[in-house]
C-alpha cells in the first residue's frame, strides 16, 4: 500500500516565504532608484553605478560560505533574522552621507545581510521538502524572490517620485524589520541528520558539489545584473525620461512567478540539464532582442522572453547541487550556490557599467550579458550526468 505524499507548503514554510516576500520587497525597491540617486544626485558615471549597485557583491561572495557553515551548526533562523535586519539598517544609512565611496562601504556590509537572510531562508525551505520535491520546493520559495522584484521596484518609483531616495530607503528599512520579525517562525536549530566524524569530513570553501553549476548560474546571470542595473537608465534614454521602469519590472516578475507557481514542479520533470538548457537559450534570446530592437515595444518582448529563461534558470541548477548534497552539508551547499549569485553582481554590475560608459549605450550591456548565457550553455557540458537523489537521513521540517 503506497503512502500518502509527504506535505511540502505547511504554515511554517508559508510564514518563512512570506518572510522571505517582505525581504526582497525591500531589495527591490532599490534596483530603480540606487541607479538613479547614484546617476542623478551623485554624479556618477555607469562605471560608478556598476561598482555601487554590485559592490555587495563582494562581501556577500566572501561571507556567504561562512554563514553557510554557521548555518549547519547553529541553524538557519539566526541566518534570516539577522539578514534581514543588517540590510534594512544599511538601507537607511545611503543618503545620510552623500559620498560615492562611503555608499560602497554601505553595500558591502549590506553583502553580509543579503547573504544571510537568502542562506537562511533557502535553507530552511529546503530542510522541509522531501527529496523527490525539492525542485518545486524552490520554485515555490522562489516565488517569494520574483515576488518582491515586482512588488518593490513599483513601490520603489513611486516612493522616489514623491518622496525622494530618502522615502525609499525608510520604507525599505520598515519592511526588512518585518521580514525579521516573520524569520522568527523559522526553527532555532538545524535538523538532526547523520554526520560523518570530524576526520572524515573535508573542510572546504565551496561545496563541491555547488562549483560547475555555480559556475554556469554566474555566467548565466551576467546578463541578468546588466539588465536589473541599467533597464531604468536605458528606458529613461529611450523615452527622454517619460516612461517608467517600474512596469517593466512588474512585467519581469509576474511572468517568472506565474511559470514558477503554475509549472513549480517542471524542472523536476525536465531535469537539471534540460531544464538548464532551456533556461540559459531564454536568457541570451531575450537579451539580445532588447540589445539589437531599440524601443520600448522591444524591451517588453525581451522581457518576456528574458523571464521565461529566468524562471527555470535557478531551480534548474539547483537540482544539480540538491542532488549531489549530503544533508549534513545542505546550508553549505545552498551558500555556496549562492556565492556565484554573488559573483554575478559583484563582477557583472562594474563589468558591464564600464562597458556602457566606453560604448555610450546600455544596450550593449545585455549584448554582453547574451554571450555570457551561451558561454554558460558551452559549460554545461561539463557537468558530470544526470542529477541523481540521495537517501535522506533526515526528516523534512514542517
Amino acid at each position: 500500500m503506497n503512502s500518502a505524499p509527504a506535505r511540502l507548503v505547511t504554515p511554517r514554510f508559508a510564514v518563512i516565504t512570506l518572510s522571505a516576500l517582505f525581504y526582497f520587497i525591500g531589495f527591490g525597491m532599490l534596483l530603480p532608484t540606487l541607479p538613479r540617486y547614484v546617476e542623478d544626485v551623485l554624479d556618477g558615471s555607469a562605471t560608478e553605478v556598476g561598482l555601487v549597485v554590485g559592490s555587495f557583491g563582494i562581501s556577500a561572495a566572501i561571507i556567504r560560505p561562512l554563514l553557510g557553515r554557521i548555518g549547519d551548526v547553529y541553524g538557519r533562523r539566526v541566518l534570516l533574522v539577522s539578514g534581514a535586519f543588517i540590510s534594512g539598517a544599511m538601507a537607511l544609512l545611503y543618503p545620510v552621507w552623500a559620498s560615492i565611496p562611503i555608499l560602497i562601504v554601505l553595500r558591502l556590509i549590506t553583502g553580509v545581510g543579503e547573504s544571510g537572510a537568502f542562506v537562511g531562508a533557502a535553507t530552511a525551505i529546503q530542510d522541509m521538502a522531501p527529496n523527490d520535491r525539492r525542485g518545486e520546493a524552490a520554485s515555490y520559495f522562489s516565488l517569494a524572490i520574483y515576488g518582491g522584484l515586482g512588488i518593490g521596484p513599483v513601490l520603489g518609483e513611486w516612493l522616489f517620485s514623491n518622496s525622494g531616495f530618502e522615502g525609499v530607503v525608510r520604507a525599505s528599512f520598515a519592511i526588512s524589520v518585518v521580514s525579521a520579525v516573520l524569520a522568527f517562525a523559522t526553527p532555532a536549530k538545524a535538523p538532526v541528520v547523520d554526520r560523518p566524524a570530524p576526520s572524515v569530513t573535508k573542510r572546504t570553501f565551496l561545496n563541491p558539489a555547488a562549483v560547475i553549476p555555480g559556475m554556469i548560474f554566474s555566467a548565466s546571470l551576467i546578463g541578468v545584473v546588466g539588465f536589473t542595473t541599467f533597464i531604468a537608465l536605458y528606458i529613461d534614454r529611450l523615452t527622454s525620461g517619460e516612461s517608467s521602469s517600474a512596469l517593466v519590472f512588474v512585467t519581469y516578475a509576474a511572468v517568472v512567478v506565474f511559470l514558477r507557481l503554475f509549472f513549480a514542479s517542471a524542472p523536476d520533470r525536465l531535469g537539471a540539464r534540460n531544464g538548464t538548457i532551456l533556461a540559459l537559450g531564454f536568457i541570451a534570446v531575450g537579451l539580445m532582442i532588447m540589445a539589437l530592437w531599440g524601443s520600448l515595444a522591444g524591451v517588453y518582448v525581451g522581457v518576456l522572453v528574458l523571464s521565461v529563461g529566468v524562471a527555470f534558470n535557478y531551480p534548474a541548477l539547483f537540482l544539480f547541487v540538491m542532488n549531489n548534497t549530503e544533508d549534513h552539508e545542505r546550508s553549505h551547499s545552498v551558500a555556496s550556490f549562492g556565492f556565484f549569485f554573488d559573483v554575478a553582481g559583484a563582477i557583472g554590475a562594474p563589468f558591464l557599467g564600464l562597458v556602457v560608459d566606453v560604448t555610450g549605450n546600455e544596450r550593449w550591456a545585455f549584448v554582453v550579458g547574451a554571450i555570457a548565457s551561451v558561454a554558460g550553455l558551452i559549460g554545461l557540458r561539463f557537468v558530470d550526468g544526470p542529477a541523481r537523489h540521495r537517501a535522506s537521513t533526515s526528516t523534512p521540517v514542517t
